[in-house]
């Protein structure tokens, strides 16, 4: 009995001395993400149409913002807050970083998005995963909809399922240590914290 106890006590101290699995699994990225110059369209992300890319454009780069999606959860999206705006951190710009992300529990979901003043453009969508999940992947499909719903009201529903049915499905690690990773209309990259 003794050696029972004894033994459950040590594995309760051993227990407190690992971290749990979640948090030691956390990642955390810079995600560098570059918009391709148009939409898939040709027109500029922000800016008038008709004036393309010229110099007359003086907002047609887009203002970049990072959503992650997890199973079951709202979107998180890094961006700046400013009274009932929202701001980029990186204003009419081609690339934009954001520090520190965690991109735990995988698979996880990727919405690049070009922040407009009432319905945002979505530069491109994609899924990170660590394993073949089919479950897991659909799941995270399912909440992909749902992002998309709440960040592009305005959308019909068959583009929203395209962007949806479209999205990379990327291994993490294939993504992760500087190498780009190419999607429709941008590319991004992962740099370990």
């Amino acid at each position: 009995m003794i050696r029972t106890f004894n033994l459950l006590g040590a594995l309760l101290a051993l227990a407190l001395l690992v971290p749990p699995v979640a948090y030691a699994q956390e990642q955390r990225f810079d995600i560098t993400v570059t918009a391709d110059a148009t939409k898939t369209n040709g027109s500029p992300w922000d800016g008038v149409p008709r004036l393309g890319n010229s110099k007359l454009n003086l907002n047609a780069a887009p203002d970049i913002a990072v959503c992650l999606v997890r199973a079951n959860a709202k979107p998180d999206c890094l961006w700046r807050p400013q009274g009932r705006r929202l701001l980029s951190l990186c204003q009419n710009a081609w690339t934009c970083k954001f520090t520190n992300a965690a991109l735990a529990p995988l698979p996880i979901g990727l919405v690049f998005v070009d922040i407009d003043a009432r319905n945002h453009d979505i530069i491109d969508v994609a899924i990170l995963t660590d394993r073949d999940d089919p479950k897991a992947n659909n799941e995270i499909a399912d909440s992909l909809r749902t992002a998309m719903t709440v960040l592009t009201p305005n959308r019909s529903e068959d583009t929203k399922e395209h962007l949806v049915r479209d999205a990379k499905l990327l291994a993490l690690a294939d993504c992760a240590g500087g190498k780009p990773c190419r999607l429709t209309r941008s590319q991004f990259i992962l740099t370990n914290k």
